[in-house]
């Protein structure tokens, strides 16, 4: 029987030798320097360690596959997580393994502007290799994801919030939908209360997508919106070009300019000829639109026209006479360009 304590006792030294050796081993075992490029992995669910070693080994990512298996050999206990994985510097076995056992996935990132239709919106993550143009559209038609903000919405353009967004490989048409529209209820929540009387959300909403479409310097948004709040309260119609031109794009008849017969068009957005803001948003619009929509500058403007030097500004008038004048000076400068 002392024999075997004996014999308990030495293996148990061994297998401790070993381990420190297992760790050592690891500890000083310097980055791979052979790494010349970034490389991106994917590790498929129920992967088992030996194909990881494989694959990272084969891709130049550690130096030998045995190295990772040591590390795996001395934690057992440790899960490796599936996902995309992305190495840009060389690390040792032991640095490869924690982070795969950390699920230090690859995020891809996308920058939807503000202003974009839901259709410019799609193209957008088609080229990107995202998500089908034809997969997303379908998405943007799930209304009922905003059924309590706008039930009278037949899709959710105006709802995909305008952001930057993380995400990971595989993410689905679906989910990249949910997020946008997840974003612009944070963003909304705190905007709603302060809304006009009698204002629906899809009201708010439909007048921001106008102004974000009508300029693009931030400093005239409450001023494009205060143009539009005098000409609402006074009954005049909105006469905005954009939502001729979103219309038109809905029909698939916009021939990329428009034409005196456009303004004549009788397609429900025409704000020249139906009064009252169109019947949904035109575009997606930014934070910055939305809180120029419940809170418009205080002015007297009727008008407003593209300025005739100032790229991006408008010119602003109280007077159909003065707004004539404006016009006038917009296309000698025109002529002259």
């Amino acid at each position: 029987m002392q024999h075997q304590g004996y014999a308990r006792a030495g293996y148990a030294a061994v297998m401790s030798f070993l381990v420190v050796v297992g760790l050592l081993s690891v500890a000083i075992t310097p980055p791979h320097r052979n790494f010349e490029k970034p490389v991106t992995i994917k590790i498929d669910p129920g992967t088992s360690s030996v194909e990881i070693a494989n694959v990272l080994e084969n891709r130049g990512v550690i130096s030998s596959k045995w190295l990772f298996l040591l590390t795996r050999t001395l934690q057992p206990q440790t899960v490796l997580l599936a996902g995309e994985y992305r190495f840009t510097r060389p690390m040792t076995a032991s640095q490869v393994f924690d982070k795969i056992a950390n699920g230090k996935v690859n995020y891809y990132r996308v920058t939807i502007p503000e202003g974009l239709t839901r259709f410019e919106i799609a193209d957008l993550l088609a080229r990107q290799g995202l998500a089908d143009r034809d997969t997303f559209l379908a998405v943007t038609q799930r209304s009922e994801w905003v059924g309590d903000l706008a039930p009278k919405a037949s899709n959710l353009e105006g709802f995909l919030f305008p952001d930057t967004y993380y995400f990971t490989r595989g993410v689905t048409a679906t989910e990249l939908g949910e997020m946008m529209v997840d974003q612009f209820r944070r963003v909304f929540r705190k905007i709603a209360p302060e809304r006009p009387s009698g204002w629906t959300p899809q009201d708010v909403v439909t007048l921001a997508s106008l102004i974000e479409k009508e300029t693009g310097a931030r400093s005239e948004r409450r001023l494009v919106s205060s143009v539009f709040h005098n000409r609402l309260r006074q009954n005049i119609l909105l006469q905005c070009d954009p939502t001729v031109i979103y219309g038109l794009i809905l029909e698939n008849r916009f021939r990329g300019t428009i034409y005196r017969s456009d303004l004549r068009d009788e397609h429900s957005y025409n704000t020249y000829i139906h009064p009252g803001l169109p019947p949904g948003p035109i575009a997606n619009p930014g934070r910055k639109a939305l809180e120029a929509a419940v809170h418009p500058d205080q002015t007297e403007y009727i008008f407003f026209v593209a300025h005739p030097t100032e790229y991006g500004r408008h010119v602003f008038s109280k007077t159909l006479q003065a707004h004539e004048r404006a016009v006038v000076e917009y296309r000698r400068s025109r002529k002259q360009d």
